[in-house]
Protein backbone atom coordinates (compact mmCIF):
# COMPACT_ATOMS: atom_id res chain seq x y z
CA UNK A 1 0.00 0.00 0.00
CA UNK A 2 1.59 3.46 -0.67
CA UNK A 3 -0.66 5.89 1.30
CA UNK A 4 1.46 8.49 2.47
CA UNK A 5 -0.09 8.18 5.87
CA UNK A 6 0.44 4.41 6.44
CA UNK A 7 3.93 4.86 4.92
CA UNK A 8 5.05 7.56 7.18
CA UNK A 9 3.44 5.02 10.39
CA UNK A 10 5.76 2.49 8.98
CA UNK A 11 2.74 0.54 8.94
CA UNK A 12 2.77 0.03 4.82
CA UNK A 13 4.23 -2.75 3.54
CA UNK A 14 4.32 -4.56 7.16
CA UNK A 15 4.97 -8.67 6.98
CA UNK A 16 2.28 -11.44 8.30
CA UNK A 17 4.09 -13.27 10.51
CA UNK A 18 2.67 -16.28 8.91
CA UNK A 19 4.11 -15.06 5.44
CA UNK A 20 7.64 -14.08 7.19
CA UNK A 21 7.88 -17.74 8.72
CA UNK A 22 7.48 -19.34 5.57
CA UNK A 23 9.97 -16.86 3.72
CA UNK A 24 12.59 -18.10 6.88
CA UNK A 25 11.21 -21.65 5.86
CA UNK A 26 12.20 -20.99 2.17
CA UNK A 27 15.87 -20.15 2.50
CA UNK A 28 16.31 -23.43 4.77
CA UNK A 29 15.48 -21.30 8.46
CA UNK A 30 13.31 -23.44 10.60
CA UNK A 31 13.11 -22.08 13.61
CA UNK A 32 13.46 -18.56 14.30
CA UNK A 33 12.96 -16.75 17.87
CA UNK A 34 11.60 -13.44 19.18
CA UNK A 35 13.94 -11.65 21.17
CA UNK A 36 11.47 -9.19 22.24
CA UNK A 37 8.06 -7.05 20.81
CA UNK A 38 5.38 -5.14 21.67
CA UNK A 39 1.93 -4.26 20.32
CA UNK A 40 1.98 -1.31 18.46
CA UNK A 41 -1.20 0.84 19.96
CA UNK A 42 -2.70 2.76 17.02
CA UNK A 43 -5.15 5.59 17.95
CA UNK A 44 -5.08 7.99 15.40
CA UNK A 45 -8.70 7.81 13.92
CA UNK A 46 -7.68 8.44 10.75
CA UNK A 47 -5.27 5.65 10.96
CA UNK A 48 -7.70 3.30 12.00
CA UNK A 49 -10.25 3.71 9.60
CA UNK A 50 -7.67 2.96 6.62
CA UNK A 51 -5.96 0.07 8.42
CA UNK A 52 -9.62 -1.64 9.48
CA UNK A 53 -9.00 -4.21 12.65
CA UNK A 54 -5.60 -5.34 11.74
CA UNK A 55 -3.33 -5.46 14.52
CA UNK A 56 0.47 -4.34 14.28
CA UNK A 57 3.40 -5.63 16.34
CA UNK A 58 6.97 -4.64 16.19
CA UNK A 59 9.54 -7.61 16.92
CA UNK A 60 13.32 -8.28 17.08
CA UNK A 61 14.03 -11.92 15.43
CA UNK A 62 17.00 -13.82 15.65
CA UNK A 63 17.78 -16.25 13.55
CA UNK A 64 20.26 -18.75 13.19
CA UNK A 65 21.04 -20.56 9.73
CA UNK A 66 21.16 -24.67 10.80
CA UNK A 67 19.98 -27.98 10.42
CA UNK A 68 17.09 -27.01 12.87
CA UNK A 69 14.50 -29.32 13.46
CA UNK A 70 10.65 -28.33 12.55
CA UNK A 71 9.72 -28.83 16.50
CA UNK A 72 11.12 -28.47 19.54
CA UNK A 73 12.81 -32.13 20.37
CA UNK A 74 13.85 -33.39 24.24
CA UNK A 75 17.01 -34.96 24.13
CA UNK A 76 17.93 -34.05 27.82
CA UNK A 77 20.66 -31.09 27.26
CA UNK A 78 21.02 -28.44 29.18
CA UNK A 79 22.57 -25.14 29.02
CA UNK A 80 25.17 -23.29 31.27
CA UNK A 81 25.33 -19.43 30.62
CA UNK A 82 28.92 -18.60 32.26
CA UNK A 83 28.22 -14.69 32.62
CA UNK A 84 30.90 -14.11 30.05
CA UNK A 85 29.39 -11.43 27.68
CA UNK A 86 30.24 -8.07 28.49
CA UNK A 87 27.35 -6.57 28.44
CA UNK A 88 25.36 -9.45 29.77
CA UNK A 89 27.67 -10.34 32.54
CA UNK A 90 24.20 -11.34 35.12
CA UNK A 91 21.72 -13.01 32.63
CA UNK A 92 21.35 -14.11 29.11
CA UNK A 93 18.33 -13.06 27.23
CA UNK A 94 18.35 -15.38 24.06
CA UNK A 95 14.71 -14.98 23.21
CA UNK A 96 11.35 -14.43 24.54
CA UNK A 97 11.30 -17.04 26.82
CA UNK A 98 14.93 -18.46 27.61
CA UNK A 99 16.69 -16.33 29.79
CA UNK A 100 20.06 -17.74 31.13
CA UNK A 101 20.86 -16.59 34.48
CA UNK A 102 24.89 -17.31 35.09
CA UNK A 103 26.11 -20.69 36.46
CA UNK A 104 22.21 -21.86 36.41
CA UNK A 105 21.28 -24.84 34.75
CA UNK A 106 18.38 -24.47 31.86
CA UNK A 107 17.06 -27.43 30.10
CA UNK A 108 17.32 -27.35 26.13
CA UNK A 109 15.66 -28.90 23.28
CA UNK A 110 17.90 -29.60 20.70
CA UNK A 111 17.55 -26.69 18.54
CA UNK A 112 18.37 -24.45 21.30
CA UNK A 113 21.29 -26.22 21.72
CA UNK A 114 22.50 -25.75 18.77
CA UNK A 115 22.07 -22.25 18.45
CA UNK A 116 24.14 -22.04 21.42
CA UNK A 117 27.04 -24.32 20.93
CA UNK A 118 27.41 -23.51 17.03
CA UNK A 119 26.63 -19.90 16.80
CA UNK A 120 29.46 -16.52 18.61
CA UNK A 121 27.31 -17.56 21.80
CA UNK A 122 29.41 -21.09 21.76
CA UNK A 123 32.57 -20.03 23.95
CA UNK A 124 29.77 -17.98 26.39
CA UNK A 125 27.84 -21.33 27.53
CA UNK A 126 28.41 -24.92 28.59
CA UNK A 127 26.17 -27.64 27.22
CA UNK A 128 26.03 -31.07 28.87
CA UNK A 129 24.18 -33.55 26.99
CA UNK A 130 24.33 -34.56 23.17
CA UNK A 131 21.46 -36.25 21.00
CA UNK A 132 22.33 -39.71 20.87
CA UNK A 133 18.97 -40.25 23.32
CA UNK A 134 15.93 -38.90 22.31
CA UNK A 135 12.85 -38.33 24.46
CA UNK A 136 10.11 -36.92 22.42
CA UNK A 137 8.92 -33.75 22.31
CA UNK A 138 10.45 -30.78 24.25
CA UNK A 139 8.29 -29.18 26.74
CA UNK A 140 8.63 -25.79 25.95
CA UNK A 141 6.68 -24.37 28.96
CA UNK A 142 9.69 -25.88 31.07
CA UNK A 143 11.78 -23.30 29.72
CA UNK A 144 13.07 -20.79 31.11
CA UNK A 145 12.04 -17.15 31.79
CA UNK A 146 8.62 -16.61 29.73
CA UNK A 147 8.46 -13.19 28.38
CA UNK A 148 5.97 -13.85 25.99
CA UNK A 149 4.00 -10.41 24.99
CA UNK A 150 0.88 -9.55 23.89
CA UNK A 151 -0.32 -12.95 23.55
CA UNK A 152 2.25 -13.29 20.86
CA UNK A 153 3.83 -16.61 22.18
CA UNK A 154 6.98 -18.62 20.82
CA UNK A 155 8.55 -21.87 21.53
CA UNK A 156 11.86 -23.22 22.02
Amino acid sequence: MSDPILVGECLSGAMYIQDFRRLLESIGINDYRVVRGHRVDISDPEIIAKIGMIEFTSQTIRVFKNDFEDICENYGQVAYYKGTIQEAPHEFVLDDHHVFETGLPVPVCGNTARMLSESRFGRHFDLVGDFSTHYGPFDCGAASGNLSFAGIESCC
